[in-house]
């Protein structure tokens, strides 16, 4: 009876771990469509200083970010630190999307998760929308997730069986 018992859990937990698995690539979609959409955002708002810069600056976005930040006017220098941190967004925007789109799929899943932006991240988990995309990638991603947790919980029981079996033993 209990190998039944163990046997419908491994089924339950297998799908279960499968059906979460397969949900990585369709996060990470949605987590590079996220991406891509404040990159879009961030280029069009830097897009008008640097149409300011190329009118009074001679092109040079660091330029009018300097003298405005060497401005005596307390709302000019606030406006020169705003175009600054526009722009290093908007590269770390761009390297980022670039690291995750351009790799092979392993590559892009070590790239997304130890590269992953916390802010970009909970947006997307708050408007993520399940799916089970049918694609290699993701079949493949739920069965290794799958077959993984269902080896770790299995090594996980032989530990527990081997510690109460010595524990057993040294009682007697």
């Amino acid at each position: 009876m209990f190998a039944l018992i163990n046997n419908v859990i491994d089924r339950c937990f297998f799908t279960l771990t499968f059906i979460l698995g397969v949900q990585l690539p369709e996060f990470m979609q949605q987590y590079q469509q996220r991406l891509a959409g404040q990159l879009a955002e961030a280029s069009a708002q830097l897009n008008q200083f640097e149409n300011i810069a190329q009118q009074h600056f001679d092109g040079s976005l660091i330029t009018m970010i300097t003298r405005y930040k060497d401005n005596t006017e307390a709302s000019i220098i606030s406006t020169g630190e705003l175009i600054e941190r526009l722009s290093v967004r908007v590269e770390y925007l761009a390297s980022h999307l670039t690291q995750i789109t351009q790799a092979d799929y392993l590559q892009s899943v070590y790239q997304f998760i130890w590269h992953l932006d916390q802010e970009i991240a909970r947006g997307t988990a708050e408007h993520f929308s399940m799916a089970i995309p049918l694609e290699l990638n993701a079949i493949a991603t739920g069965a290794t997730l799958a077959i993984g947790a269902l080896l770790l919980k299995e090594l996980m029981l032989l530990t527990i069986k081997r510690t109460f079996k010595t524990k057993k033993n040294t009682l007697i």
